[in-house]
Formats: structure tokens, C-alpha cells, sequence
């Protein structure tokens, strides 16, 4: 998951992929509990496709440690 050496157009990119995940997971954390929250759902609200959420995170744990620890960051 971590940022490789990429162009400034493709790290742009990815960080709004990061966000669009990270804000539809806690939307959808809003409505209903995690467990009743699927990736297919976190793509669909996020307008991100499935194998883009694969390609950043292993599954929806792991996307949403990032997001906590992302949401503790603006804290610090």
C-alpha cells in the first residue's frame, strides 16, 4: 500500500482515491455497522471501481485502520 516514486499526476490520483474510500466508508459507517458494510459497497458510494480498492488496500480492515489513522493524523 505504500506510495511508490510516481509522477506528482499519479500521486494526486492516488490520494483522491485514498479519500473518495475513506469518506465513503465512514458515510456508509454512519448508516450501518461495519459489519454489514461490504467492499462492493464502499466502491459503489466512492464512484471507485472494485479493482482499484484491491489494487490500494487488502480489504476493508485494512482501508479502515488507514482511515483511523489518517482521522488521529489531523488530531496530531
Amino acid at each position: 500500500m505504500a506510495l511508490t516514486q510516481l509522477g506528482k499526476k499519479e500521486d494526486l490520483r492516488i490520494r483522491r482515491t485514498y479519500k473518495l474510500l475513506s469518506e465513503a466508508l465512514l458515510s456508509l459507517l454512519e448508516e450501518r455497522p461495519f459489519d454489514k458494510i461490504s467492499v462492493i459497497d464502499i466502491c459503489n458510494k466512492a464512484m471507485v471501481h472494485r479493482t482499484t480498492f484491491y489494487k490500494h488496500f487488502e480489504d476493508k480492515y485494512q482501508l479502515l485502520v488507514f482511515s483511523i489513522k489518517g482521522f488521529l493524523k489531523d488530531f496530531s
